[in-house]
């Protein structure tokens, strides 16, 4: 039996219909972390799958594993009901009191090639950033095919951080 390495916290992931799950994250099965994920199924309007996620989150902060970072996977989508279900997330998700000094929140695309795709995700990073200055909290931006570095070293992907101070 592989032996199993240790990690703090509770990751928690919504992945919106059609993200890709960062395939990296396999490699996950052979420590002890624990992941949540909420996935946005075919058919569920962008509302009614932020409402589910903010749902569990709030849930979540209650348990005694609450979650230490949040990952929204996205995919390249201008539709204004996505775009404005991606902000009542990242806002709520933001705003909850959480422990000092271990919030992140992740905004990962795996398609946003392009800059308008990749321009929506970090006018949310800055509209987080800009409303929390000086809090301790966190906002990374990742694009690419890659798994978020954060989760596990030694992958590669373009990266953005908005520190939130």
């Amino acid at each position: 039996m592989a032996k199993k390495i240790v990690t703090d916290g509770t990751l928690f992931m919504a992945l919106e219909v059609g993200a890709v799950w960062p395939e990296q994250l396999n490699d996950l099965k052979n420590t002890e972390a624990n992941i949540q994920a909420v996935v946005q199924a075919n058919g569920e309007t962008a509302e009614h799958f932020a409402g589910r996620t903010l749902e569990r989150w709030y849930r979540l902060l209650d348990s005694t594993s609450p979650p230490h970072r949040f990952m929204l996977g996205a995919r390249a989508n201008p539709d204004p009901c996505v775009v404005a279900a991606r902000k009542r997330i990242a806002l709520g998700v933001f705003e909850s009191d959480v422990q000092p000094g271990v919030s992140e929140l992740i905004l990962w695309s795996a398609d946003a090639s392009s800059g308008e795709d990749q321009g929506r995700l970090l006018e949310l990073a800055g509209t987080l950033v800009e409303t929390h200055a000086g809090s301790d909290r966190s906002v990374r931006v990742l694009f690419g095919s890659s798994s978020p570095s954060l989760l596990l070293k030694g992958h590669r992907a373009r990266t953005h951080e908005f520190p939130a101070a």
